[in-house]
This record gives C-alpha cells, sequence and structure tokens, in this order.
C-alpha cells in the first residue's frame, strides 16, 4: 500500500501533464492568431523590428483584447466548474445562478439614468450588481444554517426573471443614444479591451485560483455528497461559502469587462470531463486553458467573419455552444 501511495502522485502529475501541455499550446497558438488577423493582416516580426503601425495594432489594440478574452473565458470556464462540483449540478454556472443577471441589471439600470457616459461606472456598477445578486441568491438558499443547493439554482432563476424585468424598463428609460452602447455590452463584446482592464482581471483571477486551489481537496470530496464529505472531516458550510463567493466575485469582474458571454462556464467543464478528469484537482486547470483558448479563438472568428461588421462575442459563443449542449444531452452525457 505505501509504494502505492508514493507512486499515486507522479502518475497523477504524469497524467495531467499532457492535456496542461497540449491545452496551453492551444491557447499560444490561439493568441498568435488572435494578434495576426483582423481588419488588416499585422506581422509579429514588423512589430518586434520596430514598425509603429504594426506595433500600435498589435501592442495596443490586438494583445490586450486577445488576452482579455483568455482572461475572461479562463474565468468563466473554473466559475462554472466550481459551481458545477459545489451544486452537483451539471447545468450549474455563473449565468443561471443569477451572478451575470445581477451585473447586468446594474448596468442596464446605470445606462437608464444617463450614468453611461461616465468612465468605468458601468463595469463598476455592473460588478456591484453581480455582488448583490450573489449575496441574494445565498441568502434565499440559506435554512437553517444549511445552504441547499436545489434552493440555489431556484433562487437564481426566480432572480434571473426580476433581473429581465429590471431590464428591460431600463431600456424602455434609456435615451436612444445610450442604447447600442448598452446593447452592444448586453451581447457580449471585447472591444475597447485596455491593458488596465488585463491587469485587474488577471490579479481577481489569480486570487481566484490560490483560493479554490486551496479548497480543490474538499471540492474534490463534496462530488461523492455532502453526507461523504462531512464523515471525511470536510467542513461543507464553510466550503460552499468560499467557493460560492470566490467564484461569483470574480464572474463579476468577468462580466463588468466583458458583458454577456454565455455557454463558456456550462460547457468548457463538460467538455474536460468529457475528454480528460473529472477530479476537481484537473478539472480546474483544464478548465481554465479550456475556457481561455476557446474565447480567444471565438472573439477572432467573432471579429474576422464579416469583413464590415463584427458579431458579438456572447451571440458567438451560444450559436457554437448549444448544438454541442445539444448533441451532450441526446447521447445522454
Amino acid at each position: 500500500m505505501g509504494s502505492i501511495a508514493l507512486t499515486s502522485a507522479p502518475a497523477r502529475r504524469a497524467r495531467l501533464a499532457g492535456p496542461l501541455l497540449l491545452l496551453a499550446a492551444m491557447l499560444v497558438v490561439a493568441l498568435v492568431v488572435a494578434g495576426t488577423f483582423g481588419a488588416a493582416r499585422v506581422s509579429w516580426s514588423a512589430a518586434f523590428a520596430g514598425d509603429p503601425t504594426a506595433r500600435a495594432v498589435l501592442f495596443h489594440i490586438r494583445l490586450p483584447r486577445a488576452l482579455l478574452a483568455a482572461l475572461v473565458g479562463a474565468t468563466l470556464a473554473v466559475a462554472g466548474a466550481t459551481f458545477q462540483t459545489l451544486l452537483r449540478n451539471p447545468l450549474a454556472d455563473p449565468f443561471i445562478l443569477g451572478v451575470s443577471g445581477g451585473a447586468a441589471a446594474g448596468a442596464a439600470v446605470s445606462t437608464a439614468l444617463g450614468l453611461a457616459g461616465i468612465p468605468g461606472l458601468v463595469p463598476l456598477v455592473a460588478f456591484v450588481g453581480a455582488c448583490g445578486a450573489t449575496a441574494a441568491v445565498f441568502l434565499l438558499a440559506r435554512r437553517r444554517e444549511y445552504t441547499d443547493p436545489t434552493r440555489l439554482l431556484l433562487s437564481g432563476l426566480v432572480l434571473n426573471a426580476l433581473f429581465s424585468a429590471v431590464i428591460l424598463i431600463a431600456f424602455a428609460l434609456s435615451r436612444e443614444s445610450d442604447l447600442t452602447a448598452a446593447l452592444r455590452w448586453m451581447m457580449g463584446t471585447l472591444f475597447g479591451a485596455t491593458w488596465s482592464d488585463v491587469i485587474l482581471l488577471a490579479s481577481l483571477f489569480v486570487i481566484t485560483t490560490v483560493v479554490l486551489i486551496t479548497i480543490a481537496n474538499d471540492l474534490r470530496m463534496l462530488t461523492f455528497g455532502e453526507d461523504d464529505a462531512k464523515s471525511r472531516g470536510v467542513d461543507v458550510e464553510r466550503v460552499k461559502r468560499i467557493g460560492f463567493a470566490t467564484a461569483s466575485i470574480v464572474t463579476g469582474a468577468a462580466v463588468a469587462v466583458s458583458g454577456i458571454i454565455g455557454f463558456v462556464g456550462l460547457l468548457v467543464p463538460h467538455l474536460i470531463r468529457l475528454v480528460w478528469h473529472r477530479d476537481f484537482r484537473f478539472l480546474l486547470p483544464l478548465s481554465a486553458l479550456g475556457g481561455a483558448t476557446l474565447l480567444v479563438l471565438a472573439d477572432t472568428v467573432s471579429r474576422v467573419i464579416l469583413p464590415s461588421a463584427e458579431l458579438p462575442v456572447g451571440a458567438f459563443t451560444a450559436i457554437l455552444g448549444v448544438p454541442f449542449f445539444l448533441s451532450l444531452l441526446r447521447r445522454g452525457r
């Protein structure tokens, strides 16, 4: 038994190394493609050689956007994997739980109040809305110091209906000049990404990842059921609070800078489980890389597929995600 225990950890790391390297390589390729293609093709060699136009396009427009896409995709995928593990429900993700709806409602209300012209205010209000939605869903799901997973999902669905009504009323009251930007944000967009957005979201993502790593083994135990986890000494309610709050806050930050981008948090963890591992300790890094790669490629295609227009990346991920997810349901996955 001792020899098996000694070899199990290196064996697990070896099994993880291959998928990690593959997904990391795919992400690097996706970032290179995102920097190269757009309204005009840009040469990386020319940019590094000092060509001012190539440097401006690559380092001030496309690279911040590509890196922000990678961070948003990684964040949504990690949050989705966390929610699905916490609730033991494959349909749990930031959108169904109301986190994104709260952010969207906050952005819509700030637009209706004529505050959209103030730089940085809409993302800030969206972030506050996401945090408020998180607190409301968690409080509604509490019952005698116990957080019921089913009540969490139902609370998220009910609040989403409320947020949808708030958004419709806010849009009806908004000035026509503000509606275009608000609708673009609601459909998901990475247009206008800046290095400050990248740095802010990267910092929050690193903090989130570190926190989730510290409870990764407890989250893995939760997949076998709460009673089993408690029998192994896991403080289930503490793990729920930490996991739910951490994933919700970083999701709020991602939605604040990118708008509503659906299906990444739902689809990517399913793909990772299907192809590689169900263990949360494997699922976390693989989902992050998979989500980052998916959104970078989706954003690139949404920019170049139509020469005269840019498709909303949120609509594009839904177009990709719905058929695939339906195919998984048909196969009984």
